[in-house]
């Protein structure tokens, strides 16, 4: 299987017995501790904020970043720098999939990795933009825009993400946060043990 699907099949299936975060934190209004839970997390996870452009593309060819490519399930809208980490590449295929068995439509991602140089005037000075772990999607309506809240305040009480709904402009942003990422990676890989056991 390849990496990227088996990822995904692994964090999608363990989600579910990831322990909740606390209720303050489930909710898509923006807010200080969810900036800050997301910073945290990222510094925590031992993740770089790239500073440039360049280093964007250094981070593409370590392997720190993965390509963002439109598919029948979602489409990249005019982002400039369309890479993302690969625990947030497998969630938006994951929650892509989802949505268009939803609502009969490609979801729209309409930001990325933005490194520190690139930083919008409106956003925060704890942005984790910068670490390739966000991406923002564009706010449908109706069913879809139903489904959509629904689904990542679920992610979000999971503790798989933190999740913010935008007004101005209206868009949703979404970390994916990556020390549980990492864990349930671990997790989901077989121990040597198992594997001299003839374990698959």
């Amino acid at each position: 299987m390849h990496p990227i699907r088996f990822l995904a099949a692994s964090l999608y299936a363990a989600s579910f017995v990831v322990a909740a975060v606390p209720a303050s934190a489930q909710s898509l209004r923006g807010s200080h501790s969810s900036v800050n839970l997301m910073y945290r997390r990222a510094v925590r996870g031992g993740l770089d904020f790239y500073e440039t452009s360049s280093q964007v593309q250094r981070a593409v060819v370590r392997g720190e970043l993965v390509a963002l490519r439109s598919n029948g399930n979602y489409v990249v809208s005019n982002v400039r720098a369309p890479y993302v980490r690969p625990q947030t590449k497998a969630f938006v295929a994951n929650l892509a999939a989802g949505y268009r068995r939803a609502c009969g439509a490609p979801m729209v991602v309409t930001s990325a990795t933005r490194p520190m140089s690139r930083k919008l005037a409106n956003s925060s000075s704890l942005t984790v933009h910068p670490t390739g772990i966000a991406v923002d999607l564009r706010r449908p309506s109706g069913k879809c825009l139903t489904w959509l809240r629904r689904t990542l305040l679920a992610a979000e009480r999971r503790g798989a993400i933190e999740a913010t709904e935008e007004r101005y402009p209206a868009h949703f942003h979404v970390a994916v946060l990556p020390v549980r990422y990492e864990k349930t990676a671990i997790a989901a890989r077989p121990t040597s043990q198992s594997r001299s056991r003839g374990g698959r």
